[in-house]
């Protein structure tokens, strides 16, 4: 659909994540899905998936050979977001730095507006 670049923040790190993770799976077809669904402890949760297929709704962020896709629906819940990717003694996971979320929970994978 469009380019997302201007309105959510996809870290070097991130990627460099992404790029590796595609590569382990050896398909350089993979984007990143990043989506918004109900459940989760706080009402909304993020999802992460890999997918080939670009929808006609997906916002597309192209950043050092990784693609970023987000639906149109969840694009209204992540819009000025920051996704980061952290590796420490608590685990390695992706972050969602959200700035419409009003409350998150305490593992940081589910928020309420």
């Amino acid at each position: 659909m469009s380019e997302a670049a201007t309105t959510l923040e996809f870290s070097d790190t991130a990627v460099a994540k992404v790029a590796q993770l595609i590569a382990e799976d050896g398909n350089a077809e993979l984007k990143l899905r990043i989506a918004v669904s109900g459940g989760g402890c706080a009402g909304f949760k993020y999802d992460f998936a890999f997918d080939e297929t670009i929808g006609e709704d997906d916002f597309r962020i192209d950043k050092n050979g990784v693609t970023v896709l987000i639906d149109a629906i969840s694009m209204q819940y992540l819009a000025g977001a920051e996704i980061d990717y952290e590796d420490s003694l608590e685990g390695a996971r992706f972050l969602i730095k959200n700035i419409k979320a009003s409350t998150t929970c305490g593992c940081g994978s589910s928020f309420s507006v």
